[in-house]
């Protein structure tokens, strides 16, 4: 079986290649010229265009681009697995699924199975990165399926940015929430519902939605791997890495940048937060 991922997971280039996951760019519009994420443009090319003005667009992978992603693996017999990025977010599930369809009246035996996330940045990432060792491992298609619905249902994502009038002019939030959110100097957190981002929290002061997402951690009895992305807010990532190897049972906490086309909605000074909820 064959696993796809697009650019929306965050996970980068170089993993992609070592774990053999296809790679579905999504593109993103500068000055009218036309970027595939990571693959022609990076996160902080995006972020310094944000700070001089620019309001990078971003656009979804398109049915064509899947079908021909997907034709020579069934071509020769093989299965295809797409885990996508949420369809709440992105019209690229919906992409997929046409291409499904289209190939499917070529080859009706074709086994194309693509997975709708409702997730996010590393929060995708962490699904396909769990996908990847269940076929390492060997699960057979049935089980595999059945621990990435688990998966799907208790992946969680915090994320707490600077600006929240820029992700509103971009369309992921409401212009009533980041009103609210932007009041005395309110330092939101928000999290990803129903493939959604919505305000969660809002609180006075970075220490303090740190000491929120811990909560929540704690409330999960998180024990697995954590990841932590940021854009350009290195220090506040480190800071709430520090802080979750010291007051959480968290096995590892990897850092990252967020990547290109998710930065060209969250704007500067984003940190975000992943993990599974272990349950009780």
């Amino acid at each position: 079986m064959q696993l796809f991922a697009d650019s929306c997971s965050d996970i980068s280039q170089q993993d992609f290649k070592e774990k053999d996951i296809e790679f579905v760019p999504l593109k993103i519009t500068i000055d009218d010229k036309e970027y595939l994420d990571q693959i022609e443009i990076s996160s902080q090319e995006v972020l310094d265009e944000i700070a001089a003005g620019k309001r990078p667009l971003t656009s979804q992978a398109n049915p064509e681009q899947f079908t021909e992603m997907f034709t020579p693996y069934v071509e020769k017999g093989e299965p295809v697995l797409y885990i996508a990025f949420s369809s709440e977010l992105s019209g690229t599930y919906q992409s997929a699924v046409i291409a499904r369809d289209t190939i499917l009246d070529e080859h009706p035996d074709a086994d194309i199975t693509i997975i709708d996330t409702k997730a996010a940045s590393y929060g995708l990432g962490l699904i396909v990165e769990r996908a990847h060792g269940y076929l390492e491992e060997g699960v057979q298609r049935e089980e595999l399926l059945g621990k990435i619905e688990s998966d799907v249902k208790s992946i969680r994502h915090f994320f707490t940015v600077d600006d929240l009038d820029y992700l509103a002019k971009g369309g992921r939030l409401s212009k009533g929430q980041a009103f609210l959110g932007g009041l005395l100097n309110i330092k939101p957190l928000l999290h990803v519902e129903d493939g959604r981002l919505v305000p969660l929290e809002k609180h006075r002061g970075t220490k303090k939605v740190h000491s929120s997402m811990i909560k929540h951690m704690q409330a999960d009895n998180v024990r697995g791997e954590v990841h932590i992305t940021h854009a350009n807010a290195q220090k506040q990532a480190e800071q709430l890495q520090k802080k979750i190897m010291e007051e959480t049972a968290a096995s590892s906490v990897k850092i990252s940048m967020i990547g290109p086309t998710i930065s060209s909605h969250t704007g500067n000074g984003t940190v975000a937060l992943f993990y599974f909820n272990e349950g009780v």
